[in-house]
């Protein structure tokens, strides 16, 4: 009996010391200003001073993940993937900025991979983007019409061996293509 009573205690703590941890683990709240504190956390963790303004977020389907756009005090475009935990809070798994007009990634996710497209349309030139894999395994196009800054996304095909990198080619609202030299001022 009296060892039933330990093996119950132990089975407590245990739980109890794994909740904690499981909740330091997905900090961030659901909402706007959460998200931003724990982005610019998250940005400047290794002595940098970066002050990323996020724009907006998108759930990718019905999964876990979320992806932020933001941008930086010096006009770069970025992007976190954000999970949410059983908790309702996010944590971030990883993010990325840089000068690019758009940037493509590959972001896994709790039920498969996804293709994500971040960036700034300069003058709304852009009306779509073609993304192909390197591979040729796969292909998507997404429409950007009208966007300044947007995420766009696909999930792949189970059977994708290869979803990075990715070839993207840009088109007008006429279907031609546009060169990134269009976009320079």
């Amino acid at each position: 009996m009296k060892k039933a009573g330990y093996l119950v205690i132990f089975v407590a703590v245990m739980a109890i010391g794994y909740g904690i941890y499981y909740s330091n683990q997905y900090p961030i709240e659901d909402n706007p200003a959460a998200i931003q504190t724990g982005l610019q956390e998250w940005s400047n963790r290794d002595s940098g001073s970066i002050n990323p303004e996020v724009i907006k977020s998108v759930q990718l389907d019905d999964t876990n993940s979320y992806i932020v756009l933001f941008q930086t005090d010096n006009g770069e475009m970025g992007y976190a993937h954000l999970i949410k935990g059983l908790n309702g809070k996010y944590k971030i798994d990883h993010s990325g900025y840089g000068t690019n007009i758009v940037s493509y990634q590959k972001i896994k996710t709790n039920k498969g991979m996804y293709g994500i497209l971040i960036g700034k349309n300069p003058q709304l030139k852009i009306d779509h983007i073609e993304a192909e894999l390197y591979s040729g395994e796969y292909s998507f196009e997404s429409n950007v019409k009208g966007e300044e800054r947007f995420i766009a996304f696909e999930k792949f095909p189970e059977n994708t061996e290869q979803p990075f990198p990715a070839e993207l080619t840009f088109y007008d609202e006429n279907g031609s293509e546009i060169g990134l030299s269009e976009f320079q001022d």
